[in-house]
């Protein structure tokens, strides 16, 4: 595994590291075969429509390929299927953030144990090879450790191809997709997980996703895996990822304790390391909609906080029921307390904003209801969905965002303003990142009755202090951007083999 370098090197060897980009990018082009020029990327996937986070996490990448080669064409594989509204909105959507960027649906038919898929289908020849009860052995884990290494040779070398030979014939746009990439990229994310919080499922979630990867294995196409928290990979599934990731071009975490993980696991690919989720290089905002909404609401730019909470409850999902409502009720309880103690140490406003759509009525049920009415005054209720742009553009002018949330944290750091985040383990890993960047003492556990004054008087303390908490966060952002782009480095260069 490749280890970073010390931060005290940052400018030498940023400066190091731009003038062998742009060598390494002009020896590509000048040694790469003329066809070879034209091949795009794949990109799989965009994500959800209902999550800010989700949907800057494929514009991100667009603009951290862009800085590269601006001209590179871009296929971007979606998690929606065609004719779907998502989808609609996500194809209109993604050519805003670069020209040369087209969407295809997301196009395998991958069916389950019971499941058997259509007849002729390649998910059919597959039940039929293994049979039921043989694959709901493998996905519980209850398998023969002989039988199950053979259906994982499957999955890994016969049933990408048939899935391949069947695209070919029902949605040759999708095929192409696939066939004519020239390098295949897994997006930021949380997908390639199988066995979190006890759940399994192998063919609904995990080899739903990780097709791509896998048919590329097998055609012989570069693939790559940028920034993702690996939570669990549980047997049998690990026959499969194992060489996965083996034959991948390089296997990047966005977090160092999914490094560790894949470490005790021994999943490393033969390049691992971290690498930013690409939610950090969106660059959209909406200044007309900022400006109205702060003069709606009576806010001034860095004057107000904005706070973002996270239920494990309301969001479907692994978390899903995970959470027992007692203990919800005292993570809100706890945000309570926050919220009013920081109104009335302060005076300053609170946004209580959304990250997940699924989140804007507990907010006003569960937080904004239950507050004094005193300070009900100081807290404007975001009673509707916004935009990526919007939370960027609001996001810049908070004093700090304190979120349960990870991806607005994400955006917040990426534009230098601080970031508290109190979250609850089952979160997941990604919260470490934070400890990559230097932030460690801004993670928070909610659960944990002790961390609650910490919370508020590291607030007040960045309330106090507001030059140099940015100034903690800026110090990282050349960092991040240079990992970044070192990652679309090596994929241009693997592109172009």
């Amino acid at each position: 595994m490749r280890h970073l370098a010390s931060r005290a090197n940052l400018p030498v060897l940023f400066v190091e590291f731009t003038i062998i980009l742009h060598a390494a990018t002009a020896i590509a082009q000048d040694d790469a075969p003329a066809a070879s020029t034209n091949r795009h990327l794949l990109s799989a996937f965009s994500w959800g429509t209902g999550n800010i986070g989700d949907i800057a996490i494929a514009p991100g990448l667009l603009n951290l390929l862009g800085e590269v080669e601006p001209e590179l064409p871009v296929v971007v594989m979606t998690s929606q299927t065609a004719g779907s509204e998502s989808f609609t909105r996500i194809a209109e959507y993604l050519p805003r953030y670069s020209k040369h960027c087209r969407a295809v649906a997301y196009p395998f038919a991958i069916g389950s144990d019971t499941n058997a898929g259509a007849p002729g289908s390649a998910w059919r020849a597959f039940h039929d090879r293994w049979g039921a009860s043989t694959l709901r052995a493998f996905e519980n884990g209850t398998l023969s450790a002989r039988v199950a290494a053979r259906v994982a040779d499957d999955v890994l070398n016969r049933l990408p191809r048939e899935v391949l030979d069947e695209l070919k014939d029902k949605n040759p746009e999708a095929a192409l997709a696939l066939t004519d990439a020239g390098f295949v990229l897994f997006t930021s994310g949380t997908t390639l997980n199988f066995g979190r919080m006890g759940q399994r499922r192998f063919y609904s979630f995990s080899l739903k996703y990780a097709m791509p990867l896998l048919i590329a294995r097998v055609l012989g196409i570069p693939y790559g895996v940028g920034g993702q928290s690996f939570e669990a990979l549980d047997w049998p599934s690990d026959l499969v990822f194992r060489p996965l990731f083996k034959d991948a071009q390089f296997v990047y975490c966005r977090d160092p304790d999914s490094l560790a993980y894949l470490a005790q696991r021994d999943l490393l690919a033969p390049r691992s390391g971290f690498r930013p989720d690409s939610t950090f290089f969106f660059q959209g905002f909406d200044e007309p909609w900022l400006e109205a909404y702060l003069r709606e609401h009576a806010l001034t730019p860095k004057q107000f906080i904005t706070l973002t909470i996270r239920s494990a409850r309301s969001q479907p999902g692994p978390l899903a029921d995970t959470i027992s409502q007692e203990r919800q009720d005292e993570h809100m309880e706890r945000i309570r307390t926050f919220v009013t103690e920081w109104v009335e140490r302060t005076g300053v406003p609170v946004v209580l904003c959304p990250e997940v759509r699924y989140e804007i009525p507990l907010m006003h049920d569960n937080v904004f209801l239950r507050l004094a009415p005193e300070v009900q005054k100081k807290c404007v209720w975001m009673d509707q969905f916004w935009t990526t742009e919007q939370a960027y553009s609001l996001y810049r002018q908070a004093e700090m965002v304190v979120s349960m949330e990870m991806h607005s944290v994400i955006m917040a750091l990426s534009l230098g303003t601080p970031v508290l985040m109190p979250q609850f383990a089952e979160n997941g890993r990604k919260v470490w990142m934070l400890e990559e960047l230097g932030l460690r003492d801004w993670i928070f556990d909610i659960d944990e009755p002790a961390d609650s004054p910490r919370l508020l008087e590291t607030a007040l303390k960045i309330h106090r202090h507001p030059a140099q908490a940015e100034a903690r966060v800026r110090r990282q952002l050349p960092h991040v951007r240079q990992l970044g782009l070192e990652m679309v480095t090596e994929i241009m260069l693997a592109r172009r083999k």
